[in-house]
Formats: structure tokens, C-alpha cells, sequence
């Protein structure tokens, strides 16, 4: 049966696919102002990752 840990280790992996793929996106995007909204979302889940990075179970 999974863990606490399981659940957030799973969901930092969930959290990268998405890092790169917005990171992708950003690359294509040709609007400064659509780059700057997929810049800030990638910021925040850097943000999440770093809180969840240290998490002990």
C-alpha cells in the first residue's frame, strides 16, 4: 500500500513531465505576453517542487 512519500514522490515526477512540457511550449510560443504566463507557471512548479523536495515521511 503506498505511502504518503509514494504520493508525493509520484507527483514530483508529474511535476517535471509538465516543467519540460511547458518548457517546450515556451520555446514555440510566439507572443511575449503567452511566454511570459507559461514562464510563471513554470515558476511556480519549480516552486512546488522545491517545497516537496525536502518532504520526510
Amino acid at each position: 500500500m503506498p505511502n504518503a512519500k509514494d504520493y508525493v514522490d509520484q507527483s514530483m515526477s508529474s511535476v517535471q513531465n509538465t516543467v519540460n512540457t511547458l518548457q517546450q511550449a515556451l520555446s514555440n510560443a510566439e507572443k511575449q505576453e503567452n511566454k511570459n504566463k507559461i514562464q510563471q507557471a513554470i515558476n511556480s512548479l519549480n516552486s512546488a517542487q522545491d517545497q516537496l523536495s525536502g518532504y520526510q515521511d
